[in-house]
């Protein structure tokens, strides 16, 4: 059986990641699914498009914290992000790192964010997907 989405002339594979570079706010679109996006650290929010199954997407801080917060924000308020903070420096039990629940409609870089922080967001459609690492435990939040 074929499977088009492995067909290099498909349109449907991402054999080359996408790199986005961003200096300002940016409203992602689905046809960016599957990009890297290398975020400037000084108040950059990015909105995700609408959640759709497979939509997915690498977000990194490519400086440290600068003057302002950059943010991750849903197109809509339903779609909460669901996952975990996972950090290098260990403080204790309650507070190694964020998890995300329902209710948290913004992931927040931080005035401890450093360079190479991320976000990895995935959507099965109707929420997202999340798994963030971040040097400082409390370098990636997420706020309702």
């Amino acid at each position: 059986m074929r499977a088009d989405y492995l067909n290099d002339n498909s349109g449907k594979s991402n054999f080359d990641a996408k790199v986005i570079n961003v200096s300002a706010d940016l409203t992602l679109s689905a046809d960016q699914s599957g990009s890297f996006i290398s975020m400037d650290s000084n108040g950059v929010d990015i909105t995700l498009p609408s959640a759709e199954p497979g939509l997915n997407y690498v977000i990194v801080q490519n400086a440290d914290y600068a003057t302002a917060v950059c943010t991750v924000v849903q197109a809509a308020a339903t779609e909460d992000f669901y996952g975990h903070v996972f950090s290098a420096e260990h403080e204790t039990a309650g507070t190694d790192g964020d998890t995300g629940a329902s209710g948290d409609t913004k992931i927040t870089f931080s005035s401890t964010s450093k360079r190479g922080d991320r976000v990895e967001l995935v959507s099965d459609g109707s929420v997202w997907y999340v798994k963030a690492y971040a040097v400082n435990y409390a370098g990636i939040t997420f706020d309702a």
